[in-house]
């Protein structure tokens, strides 16, 4: 899996994370999986484990390790374990992932459910529950490839619904679920915001749900180096 190292995508790399999107194989094989090795050797060799979620289109949020749950069903994981990437698949949803240089990460699923219930709200004041003293200034999100507005039209009730909550981010019957999420960010003062610009749509190189209905989902990773 993820053997021959061109497809990769790196979305961040420093002395502390490392942060990037694996595509062209479907890792959705992995779901709700811990594993004790490393799909990722080709493109950094310093992780050890790899945690899956088995994902529902939530904005619920778990912390990672937890001796009372040997699997993560949820949308976005927590964690300041060295040396373990957090992944979160898919194939249009957007992947948000956050880095707070004191050591914390978190991978978010944030499809159109989990940006209406603002996953990443939930997942900042999860971490700021638990460290009083985290600014969100400090933070930087990086949102993976997803679907642009341009191709996501939604109709009926969620066209609805959409009106009456986010209708600042419609045009016509598209909702711009990237926009949503910046926003939300801003309002929860996070300022530092890498976007790839990736439209999974329009781009071949990865799954598009929307497209062709593809049960297959590529990986975005947030891994702490050791």
């Amino acid at each position: 899996m993820a053997g021959s190292g061109k497809n990769y995508l790196p979305l961040l790399e420093n002395e502390q994370v490392s942060v990037f999107c694996a595509f062209g194989e479907d890792f959705s094989v992995f779901k709700d999986k811990i594993l004790d090795e490393n799909l990722f050797s080709k493109h950094a060799v310093f992780i050890e484990k790899c945690v899956f979620m088995n994902q529902i289109h939530s904005n619920k949020v778990m912390f990672y390790p937890d001796i009372n749950h040997a699997n993560f069903t949820c949308d976005g994981l927590i964690s300041s374990q060295k040396n373990t990437a957090l992944c979160v698949l898919s194939a249009d949803c957007l992947p948000l992932l956050l880095w707070h240089k004191s050591g914390i990460i978190a991978a978010l699923h944030s499809g159109r459910q989990g940006s209406f219930d603002n996953i990443l709200k939930v997942a900042l004041q999860s971490i700021k529950k638990q460290n009083k003293d985290i600014n969100s200034d400090d933070f930087i999100l990086i949102i993976g490839p997803g679907i642009c507005g341009k191709n996501y039209e939604i109709n009926g009730e969620v066209l609805q619904y959409a009106k009456n909550h986010f209708k600042k981010f419609l045009q016509d019957k598209k909702l711009d679920l990237k926009s949503l999420v910046k926003k939300q960010a801003q309002n929860l003062g996070i300022k530092n915001i890498i976007d790839c610009n990736i439209c999974t749509f329009s781009d071949e190189r990865f799954f598009s749900y929307r497209k062709n209905q593809t049960p297959k989902r590529f990986v975005s990773v947030i891994a702490l180096k050791g």
